[in-house]
């Protein structure tokens, strides 16, 4: 189960990542109209963009690891899956925002920004290593000894 589960997160992996660079090549092909655009906020959105992205990186590293099995039959490939799957999904909200940002603003420094959380998505492509090092991790304990997990 745990290879088939690996194969499902590969194809998810890069069914998000492509998601996200379709995005990233129509809002690059088709610029709004000019009268539709507010050059003036580019400033506020490339601090924002940043913030977003920065909090995005972190969070998908920090976030997911804090994620359990649920029940007595969860196996460890399906945590380890659900735990790409939070990751996955902050990254990609991180990469959007500054792609809507350029649609706004025309700032293409905004592309640096989605790269770089790209880049962080990259990065968590579901290795043999990273795998099993997420299936593998100590699970979090919630509350006392012998306390059911819900």
């Amino acid at each position: 189960m745990t290879f088939a589960t690996r194969r499902i997160a590969v194809a998810l992996w890069g069914g998000i990542l492509l998601t996200t660079l379709l995005f990233a090549w129509v809002t690059w092909g088709k610029p709004a109209r000019s009268e539709l655009r507010s050059p003036e906020l580019a400033g506020a959105f490339l601090w924002m963009a940043a913030a977003v992205g920065g909090a995005g990186i972190v969070t998908s590293r920090v976030l997911p690891r804090r994620i359990g099995p649920r029940g007595e039959v969860a196996s460890r490939g399906g945590t380890a899956l659900a735990r790409l799957l939070v990751a996955w999904a902050i990254l990609e909200g991180a990469a959007l925002f500054p792609l809507v940002a350029f649609r706004i603003t025309g700032e293409v420094l905004l592309f640096l920004v989605a790269a770089a959380v790209l880049a962080a998505h990259v990065s968590l492509f579901p290795s043999q290593g990273l795998w099993a090092t997420l299936a593998a991790q100590p699970l979090p304990s919630r509350g006392g000894k012998g306390s059911p997990v819900r």
